[in-house]
């Protein structure tokens, strides 16, 4: 499983039902611009059938507490990580997960077997976000905003900068062209 390369079904299997390799070390390959290692994390589904890599520094962290999030988590919130698109690998005996597209311009991508929810990809976004707790490294991960906290169930009570003001909404299907930073296609970064 240290191949980096994207190929889906030549990595060896697994010697147990989930993932052994190390939670965090460094690629060969080289940041272009400041010479050093881009560091690479991993990650699985709860039952490990779904493996990936991703490579970088986690982007914009935060939680999210949308209705579509909670409702696909069972929770009051999902924990998301950007990281370059173009570095996601699955690496796992499963391939690529399941995909569903909850808008024309969103996929997310889930385990068939376990139905742990993985990744959330915008067509027009360079970054994948993956949520918090599937990485086996979970180090800067700690969320920097909350988006959709006025929907948040009233007990949740989370310290974290407020929502940036924005324009008014202009409804699901544009949000999903957004960035992508949330599973819906909200920008979080500040909120």
């Amino acid at each position: 499983m240290t191949s980096s390369s994207p190929a889906v079904g030549n990595q060896p299997a697994p010697t147990s039902s989930l993932p052994t390799e190390p939670a965090h070390s460094l690629s060969p390959n080289t940041a272009p611009t400041t010479g050093q290692q881009a560091p690479v994390r991993t990650g699985h589904c709860a039952c490990g059938h779904i493996s990936y890599q991703v490579n970088g520094i986690p982007d914009d962290p935060h939680l999210c507490s949308c209705e579509r999030e909670t409702r696909v988590s069972g929770g009051p919130a999902v924990l998301w990580a950007g990281f370059p698109k173009d570095s996601l690998t699955w690496t796992g005996s499963g391939g690529e997960p399941k995909w569903w597209y909850p808008y024309p311009t969103l996929r997310c991508g889930f385990c068939p077997n376990c139905g742990s929810q993985l990744v959330s990809i915008a067509d027009d976004s360079d970054m994948a976000m993956v949520t918090g707790f599937s990485l086996a490294d979970q180090s800067g991960i700690e969320p920097l905003g909350h988006s959709f906290r006025e929907h948040a169930v009233p007990w949740m009570h989370i310290t974290l900068a407020p929502a940036p003001a924005s324009a008014p909404d202009p409804g699901p299907e544009a949000r999903a062209t957004r960035a992508g930073r949330c599973g819906d296609g909200t920008p979080a970064a500040a909120g």
